[in-house]
């Protein structure tokens, strides 16, 4: 026999010896106390009455005791049966506990995503960002760059990267890419290794224009060249210029950017080449590539950023003109440095902080589920302990249940975690960028949710637990429900004030984002988004010369203005509110110039005339751009209020001249002041801004704006037949109304609104739940007492005033509570409201009353049903 077969049945002899003298211990207890003695003197007796039986029993016991993973499945069985007995009681638990778990599986999905998912590079956790904090932005200029590289001793290796959209040209059809220029060691320095061809070296990225290459990814790769190993030498043309394919990337690496998703690199040295005219290897003053570095081992970030901040500090000195003042901070790579890091954690933090606070909701619902579930089993658990189970095997049973619960609970919240990520991957930026915006299921996600699903069914099953496996066991034996028992369960009422509190906490939070949304929707833009259409092209793509981009320019504007309907139609280099942001310093006529980081820096666009009408902006003073403004050899410029404010503070800015190019560069004469506007978000504060005339156009894309005097969607097909006419192969993109143009600085209150709202909803659903399960447990529990008032001759109104009262005080209490708490905590919330206060009066005010009404109607069923009790049948019942 071998060595498992005698231990089952070594088993099966225990627990048959052990169900038999449990039985003869039972019925001889059970005899004892039905001739009137206490529990505990009759489980004595019937111990004795056993005599040695018993002393086996508790060896069987103790040895069982020592195993108790091997009465575990044992107890599962049983909790199950338990469950299905009540299919009401089990439904409601697990499907409260699925929509906590579910809520913080899918959010916790997205701080994974974006925040603990290593970068796919070799040690990851050595690379870290350059910041400018002069600028705000991860960015510092080309030849800053260089010097930073050659004098760095922490960094093993250091990158400059920069982003670019240009058009690629591939079997004859011709489409808008984004791409990535990269210094030669980006690769090597990264430590990724190619899936298909090599990267480009170092010896690729030594003269400007010299080795026309590209390296594509590997979606690029198998959406375009159907992942055909002969793309490898195969020519593309990019920009009007032939460029070589040399390699593929690995799966899923998209560079060194968590957000960004290009298509394809080129060496820093071909900006010339895939940027038509740009060329800023040279000028130190354009703060336009994001560098990254390496630390080498043993090196800290601290130590790092320290010798960075000496380093800047002499280029400072070195380069007064470009570099003075200017700071420079680190911080880990892949969230475009410290300008989204500190955005994104902090939105992260509030959605996580908003989920648990859902969770503990649904927690605080669970264990009023099971202390009510306990007291129905009040009988069975005293009869347990009076014929000798130990209260610790009672626990372990009861936690069991609680556990099983908790885990069909995140069993079933991990496929609504699916089901979430799907809708919140809906929302996507309206942008033309491409963003990463995919979230996975993974590994670490998956153990987040076993993690909370357990600690959930230990911790808020124990409380329930540790309560009901100590009754009063002769009242419990007789199946007597205590007058006063109501009064002793502080831990039934605590849970309804932690209901009401947290329900108020994220319902404020969801008021907030929603009054937010709805005030960033009635703020004034600087434009009138209706009644006009946008759409953009960049005639880069068909290798344009000057020459023919303003023939093009002119007989577009010339068509499009002639079609039915067409009021206004202009061109700009990019629009207000569309997450592209050109800043240049600024040099005042007759005014001290300033150096390096202390010299002002505005906003700045082109428009051609009719641009301004075309976007319905307020013109305050002086003139709008005409034809012969392109024609004069004298630069013009529109500046809004905070720029003539600042410059010309007390005096009229007209004719004032300024220039962006510093004192060798053409002035530019003031004609015209625009009404303040937004320009890169809607909460950002009042900005310098100018327009100036597009005299000549120097590449990359424009957008045009049309006004029409009816719904512009009519419009588009027939602009669309404009562009067809003058050049059938330009791709056109980006095409919508300015409507859908503000749904982009919109977005984060439409997310922050969608999400908060979604989440406050069913806080309020389970704060109602939680209070109408407890109050109908009370008037259950209190039926003898009711009974007894009424038949004293207490009024139905009395009752009911009686029950109403005592869930109303608990409410005001949880309303306290939620109060305080959200006072502290809406703060965080300040950076995604729009012209809202965290502390605003109305929402708070309008919440609470609120939430104090659904506990109203949460109480009135009880308390009607208390009014119909009849205390014959009440007082028969005991």
């Amino acid at each position: 026999m071998t060595w498992w077969r005698r231990l089952w049945l070594r088993k099966k002899m225990e627990e048959e010896l052990e169900k038999e003298l449990r039985f003869h211990l039972d019925q001889h207890t059970a005899d004892l106390i039905a001739q009137g003695l206490d529990p505990e003197e009759a489980r004595r007796r019937a111990r004795l009455a056993l005599g040695g039986q018993e002393q086996v029993k508790e060896q069987c016991r103790d040895a069982r005791g020592t195993r108790w993973l091997e009465d575990l499945p044992q107890d599962l069985r049983y909790g199950a049966r338990m469950l299905l007995k009540k299919p009401g009681f089990t439904l409601i638990a697990i499907l409260t506990l699925s929509l906590g778990i579910g809520a913080n599986t899918a959010i916790f999905s997205l701080v994974n995503t974006a925040l603990l998912r290593p970068l796919p590079v070799e040690r990851p956790e050595q690379l870290v960002s350059i910041n400018n904090l002069s600028l705000g932005i991860p960015v510092i200029s080309f030849p800053n760059y260089r010097d930073f590289r050659d004098r760095m001793n922490s960094f093993s290796g250091m990158v400059a990267f920069r982003v670019t959209s240009l058009g690629l040209s591939n079997n004859g059809v011709n489409e808008r890419v984004w791409g990535y220029l990269a210094t030669g060691n980006y690769f090597q320095v990264l430590g990724v290794k190619p899936a298909l061809g090599r990267f480009f070296t170092p010896d690729d990225d030594k003269s400007p224009g010299a080795h026309p290459v590209a390296v594509l990814t590997y979606d690029c790769w198998q959406k375009r060249f159907a992942g055909d190993p002969r793309a490898i030498g195969k020519t593309v043309i990019v920009n009007g210029r032939n460029f070589t394919v040399i390699g593929v990337a690995p799966q899923g690496f998209y560079g060194s950017e968590i957000l960004y998703r290009p298509e394809i690199w080129f060496p820093m040295m071909m900006l010339a080449q895939v940027e038509a005219s740009y060329n800023y290897l040279e000028e130190r003053g354009n703060s336009s590539f994001y560098a990254q570095g390496r630390l080498k081992s043993g090196v800290t970030a601290p130590q790092a950023e320290a010798e960075l901040k000496t380093i800047a500090a002499q280029l400072a000195r070195d380069f007064p003109n470009e570099n003075e003042g200017m700071g420079v901070t680190l911080s880990p790579a892949g969230l475009l440095g410290s300008r989204m890091r500190g955005p994104i954690i902090g939105f992260s933090a509030v959605l996580m902080a908003v989920v648990g606070l859902v969770l503990l909701l649904a927690c605080a619902n669970l264990a009023d589920l099971l202390l009510a579930r306990a007291t129905e089993r009040r009988k069975e658990i005293a009869v347990r302990l009076a014929i000798g189970a130990s209260r610790w095997r009672l626990v372990r049973q009861l936690l069991t249940e609680s556990i099983l619960l908790s885990t069909i609970g995140g069993a079933l919240g991990l496929l609504l975690a699916y089901w979430l990520v799907d809708a919140m991957m809906a929302f996507k930026p309206p942008i033309s960028i491409p963003l990463s915006t995919e979230l996975h299921i993974d590994g670490r996600v998956l153990l987040f949710t076993l993690i909370v699903s357990t600690l959930t069914g230990v911790i808020f099953g124990l409380a329930p637990t540790l309560q009901s496996t100590k009754p009063d066991l002769v009242p419990a034996l007789k199946d007597e429900v205590s007058m006063g028992g109501y009064r002793r369960s502080w831990l039934r009422n605590g849970l309804v004030v932690s209901q009401v509190s947290l329900s108020l906490v994220l319902l404020i939070c969801a008021g907030l984002a929603v009054r937010g949304l709805q005030r960033a929707q009635s703020l004034n833009p600087g434009l009138t988004p209706q009644n006009a259409v946008e759409m953009s092209f960049d005639l880069t793509l068909q290798g344009y010369d000057v020459s023919r981009a303003v023939e093009f320019r002119r007989r577009l504007l010339e068509h499009v203005r002639a079609l039915p309907g067409v009021q206004y139609a202009g061109l700009s280099t990019f629009l207000p509110l569309s997450l592209i942001v050109k800043n240049y310093p600024i040099l005042v006529e007759g005014q001290p110039e300033q150096r390096g980081a202390n010299m002002p820096t505005v906003t700045a666009s082109t428009a051609t005339p009719g641009l301004i009408s075309a976007l319905g902006a307020s013109l305050l003073q002086g003139r709008d751009f005409t034809e012969k403004d392109d024609e004069s050899t004298q630069n013009f410029a529109l500046v809004n209020e905070t720029l003539a404010r600042r410059f010309w503070a007390g005096q009229s800015p007209l004719g004032k001249r300024f220039s962006l190019a510093g004192p060798a560069g053409p002035w530019i004469e003031v004609i015209g002041v625009l009404q303040d506007g937004k320009y890169f978000s809607l909460s950002e504060e009042p900005t310098p801004f100018v327009y100036t005339n597009m005299r000549q156009w120097t590449g990359g894309p424009l957008t045009m704006v049309v006004r029409t005097a009816s719904e512009p969607q009519n419009a588009i097909a027939a602009i669309r037949r404009e562009f067809q006419q003058l050049d059938a192969r330009l791709p056109v993109f980006d095409v919508r109304t300015l409507v859908e143009h503000m749904a982009i600085p919109l977005f984060p209150a439409r997310v922050a609104a969608t999400l908060l709202g979604s989440f406050g909803l069913l806080a309020l659903l389970l704060a109602s739940i939680g209070v109408f399960g407890m109050m109908s447990h009370a008037v259950t529990q209190r039926a003898r007492e009711i009974g007894i008032r009424m038949a004293l001759g207490a009024q139905a109104g009395a009752i009911f005033k009686l029950v109403v009262d005592q869930g109303l005080i608990l409410t005001a209490l949880g309303l306290c509570i939620g109060l305080a708490v959200a006072i502290a905590g809406t703060r965080l919330m300040s950076g995604f409201l729009y012209g809202v206060s965290a502390l605003d009066v109305v929402t708070f005010t309008g919440v609470s009353l609120l939430l104090s009404l659904v506990a109203l109607l949460a109480c009135y069923i009880p308390a009607r049903r208390a009014t119909k009790v009849d205390p014959m049948v009440a007082l028969r019942s005991e």
